[in-house]
Parts: C-alpha cells; structure tokens; sequence
C-alpha cells in the first residue's frame, strides 16, 4: 500500500480526535504532506472516522489529483494543498469541530489568550478566518493567508484548522486551542479575565 505509515498515522489522529470529542463522525479532516512524492494522505469525505482503515485514507498529488485509495478525498482538499503551498514548513494540518473553539469561531469576538500553553504556540491573538462555504477555493485561499503567520486560525461558523512540522505538533495546536477556547469561556463566566502581557 502506498506510503502507509503516513496513511496510519492520519488515521490514528482522525480517530484520536473523534475519541477525545474535538471531531464528529465524520467532520473535520486531517492530513499529512509527503515532500518526498510530493502526496498528501487524507481522510476521506463523508465517512465516519470510527469506521476506517488505513486503505480509506486517501492519497492526492499537490494539484487533487487523486492517486490512492477507497473513496473521494475530503471536500477540504483545496485548503489543505493551499496550505501546504504557503506552509512548507508544515507537514500536518488538523481541521476540527471542537465545541468550544468553534464557538468562539461563531462570534464576533477574537478568542482571548489566556493561557501560557497556548500564548506559546499562538502569540496574543489567533486570526479568524471570514466565512466561506466549506470546501469553496475562497476558503482555501482564505485559510492559506491567515496561517502564513500562525499555527492556528479559526474558521467563522465552521470550526479550527491548525499545522505544524508533524502531526503530533499539529493535533497538540488543535487541542491546545480547544483547551484554551474552553477556558477562555469559562474564565468569562466567572468574572474579568486576564489577558497574557
């Protein structure tokens, strides 16, 4: 099976990401950059992460073209080859649902800061991304320019995508921002937030 490592360990981290809630059956998607073939494995659209194998995952050139696997690759394709075109430092993304980062995704209000685990990975702000349709080019391109100067970004009305060098680095910024996210709500509720100098 061609590059089969790679094709495991996105299908380890899309399952990881269902167990641990930051993705629902089968929304998000995940990915890795293969610089030496220049393919990208990823999960493929519209089944439940629970229910894949290594062969599901799907293999696509830099251009979508499709190379390998069971099913269609993921509707968000165009937004991780543009990512991976401005990013060559990132060989991951992680583009989840998580409850509370995609509720801060939801509201005009920038996601605050507020604790150092993710100010370590992020800086003071996170950008946020307009609202475009899901798997639309403007989306791709749109989430492209907001991660040439972040780890993070969130998507408005739709949820986060994060990169990093592996996919360990990537999904750690997925749940360090959900993780944050959470916070950042709770800490509102209970009075006046402090933000990171």
């Amino acid at each position: 099976m061609i590059l089969s490592e790679e094709r495991e360990i996105v299908l380890i981290t899309a399952k990881k990401a269902l167990a641990e809630g930051l993705v629902r059956l089968s929304f998000g998607n995940f990915s890795v950059y293969d610089p030496k073939t220049g393919y990208i494995c990823i999960t493929p659209s519209g089944i439940d992460y629970s229910e894949l194998y290594p062969e599901d995952i799907a293999v696509i050139d830099i251009e979508g073209n499709e190379i390998a696997g069971k099913h269609k690759p993921s509707i968000e394709k165009a937004m991780h080859i543009e990512i991976y075109k401005s990013r060559q430092d990132s060989l991951a993304i992680c583009h989840t649902h998580s409850t509370y980062a995609t509720a801060w995704a939801c509201t005009a209000e920038e996601l605050p800061v507020l604790v150092a685990e993710l100010a370590s990975r992020t800086g003071k702000s996170i950008p946020k991304v307009p609202y475009f349709e899901p798997g639309s080019d403007l989306l791709a391109q749109a989430a492209a320019k907001a991660l040439k100067k972040s780890d993070v970004a969130l998507l408005s009305n739709h949820g986060i995508i994060a990169v990093g060098k592996t996919m360990k680095l990537a999904y750690a910024n997925a749940l360090i921002t959900e993780e944050g996210a959470m916070v950042a709500y709770l800490a509102s509720r209970i009075g006046r937030t402090i933000e990171i100098e």
